[in-house]
């Protein structure tokens, strides 16, 4: 009898426990999607990888064909391509002079080059990307920098500096196809893939916005309280622009109206900004070695999420919209040596052979 009183109590016993367990692994179960559903905290970017490429000279804005895995780097009278995948120098465009900017086109065929020469005369240089070879130059206004490549039309623009005009080109062509005045000095400049381009006039504290089809400006908008605007991304998608400031503001500007919305602050000297639309984030680079990232919280609000220490003089970049990696460029610097004015030689000077890529992921 005590033995059937204790297999009944044992049984019962057991058959709790198997319940038991069966209510928590349903409620396990059911919690596994509430688990999956909620994000994970984002990793951290750090530097990956420093690729020391040296040479001599200076170096403009770089362009990035994510797909060939190509980097492409103006350094004052050449272009230099590096394999993103292993950092090796494949090659050199030459043939140039003073190299200031570039951009990529959408056929995978050709790069172009602002070459400002030594001021007298201004040049875009075309070269096949598969030869690595100049094809052809282009004759625009007095000292080219800022240049854009529009998907939409297949033009180029290349803005002039001194003649405070933009040269339109035909990339099917390369021929040039028009000239447009501006009401001030060019710098910064993106297009929105949608037939306009946009340009930052910093003396006058404006941007101007060129349709390229109709080969004119068809708007320009005051960008208070911001001055002196310095680099120019894009959100495409939400038709907003982001600059950077002479007084140390963020601001998007909407591409439609213009209407100007301080979203956040920055550090001085303030480099390239560019745009991830992936993760709706942006990257500021300044000059003392230090890249800001930004998330945007709302249409009118972006909070800094990191800051991550590269190396001074890091102010050049550009963002993989494929893989999360951020490349910067940038040297040593020291005194110049040479026969120059007061001004270029307190000024600081690339250290031969110390000309390198920071790559940045996560």
């Amino acid at each position: 009898m005590r033995i059937n009183d204790s297999f009944a109590h044992s049984s019962k016993y057991a058959l709790l426990v198997t319940v038991f367990l069966t209510l928590v692994m349903n409620i396990e179960s059911s919690a596994d999607p509430l688990h999956a559903a909620t994000p994970a905290t984002p990793r951290k970017f750090r530097i990956e990888k420093q690729w020391n490429l040296g040479g001599v000279g200076g170096w403009g804005l770089l362009a990035l064909d994510a797909n060939a895995h190509r980097l492409y780097i103006p350094r004052s009278n050449r272009v230099m391509i590096v394999d993103t995948e292993t950092g090796a120098l494949l090659s050199e465009v030459g043939g140039m002079k003073n190299v200031r900017e570039m951009v990529l086109d959408d056929s995978g065929k050709y790069g172009y080059v602002t070459d400002p020469t030594d001021g007298t005369a201004g040049f875009v240089r075309v070269f096949d990307r598969s030869t690595n070879q100049l094809v052809t130059s282009i004759t625009t206004g007095l000292v080219p920098a800022a240049i854009a490549f529009d998907r939409a039309t297949k033009s180029v623009l290349a803005f002039n500096s001194h003649s405070h005009s933009a040269t339109v080109i035909d990339a099917a062509t390369n021929q040039l196809t028009a000239t447009i005045p501006l009401s001030g000095r060019p710098a910064a400049a993106v297009a929105d893939d949608n037939g306009n381009v946009f340009v930052t006039l910093p003396a006058l504290g404006e941007i101007t916005k060129i349709d390229v089809a109709q080969k004119k400006a068809i708007a320009s908008w005051k960008l208070n309280p911001c001055t002196g605007p310095a680099g120019l991304a894009i959100d495409s998608v939400r038709h907003q622009l982001f600059t950077t400031c002479e007084n140390h503001t963020l601001i998007a500007i909407n591409a439609d109206n213009g209407i100007v919305t301080t979203i956040g602050g920055v550090s001085p000297g303030s480099g390239d900004i560019d745009f991830d639309p992936r993760h709706n984030m942006l990257f500021v680079a300044n000059i003392s070695g230090t890249l800001a990232v930004f998330r945007r919280g709302s249409s009118t609000r972006y909070d800094i999420v990191q800051q991550i220490k590269t190396q001074p003089g890091a102010r050049t970049l550009v963002v993989s919209h494929d893989n999360d990696k951020v490349y910067l460029v940038t040297s040593k610097f020291g005194t110049n040596t040479t026969t120059a004015s007061q001004e270029l030689q307190l000024r600081p000077t690339p250290i031969p052979e110390t000309f390198s890529v920071i790559v940045v992921g996560r």
